[in-house]
């Protein structure tokens, strides 16, 4: 089944072109995307255009590729569009792309740290809403969408929190093949949230 998909990545990452040896990877398939990018211009207009901008390129999507590169858990609205994805009922996947060769050939030697490890939910006692947790030196609300309805969890999980890592996975581009294996990942990631 055709899917789109929403890449959200640091922008930094673009520049160096590993992200776009990903993107780039899903021209040849009949798969559609969209991207990040089509805010990074939209910096200087604020927070809630920004937003909007996300949730309009959301709309339509099925699946978010979260591309993490060094600095990618840190970037406030690489948190949000993996918060609001969640929130929408998209699935949700990782895939680490430190080790694919950067525009003058070189990798990094270490991975990107992981931002689902950043991002923390709770159901509350109820199971009328799941809120939203940042980590920055310790778990604080995160501001950006502290709340939803909940329509994700059944009775068992109330009251429960969760890092987005214990629920959703994470690859290695480079060490997993994944110019072979994404369509697979974003598959799995799809039907794990019922879509």
């Amino acid at each position: 089944m055709a899917r789109s998909v929403y890449f959200a990545f640091d922008y930094a990452d673009v520049v160096s072109f590993r992200a776009n040896v990903v993107r780039n990877s899903w021209v040849m398939n009949k798969y559609k995307f969209k991207d990040s990018s089509i805010w990074e211009e939209a910096k200087e207009k604020g927070v809630n255009k920004i937003k909007e901008l996300i949730d309009s390129s959301l709309k339509g999507t099925t699946v978010t590729c979260v591309l993490v590169g060094s600095g990618t858990y840190e970037r406030r609205y690489v948190r949000y569009e993996i918060i609001k994805s969640f929130a929408t009922k998209r699935g949700l996947l990782c895939v680490g792309i430190n080790w694919i060769k950067d525009k003058t050939g070189n990798v990094k030697l270490w991975p990107g740290n992981n931002p689902f490890e950043y991002l923390k939910l709770q159901v509350s006692q109820d199971g009328s809403k799941i809120y939203f947790f940042e980590y920055n030196g310790g778990w604080i609300k995160y501001n950006d969408l502290p709340e939803v309805k909940n329509t994700h969890f059944s009775e068992k999980d109330f009251g429960k929190s969760y890092q987005l890592n214990t629920i959703f996975s994470s690859y290695s581009y480079d060490w997993q093949d994944g110019k072979s294996n994404l369509v697979h990942w974003v598959e799995e990631a799809a039907l794990k949230m019922g879509k």
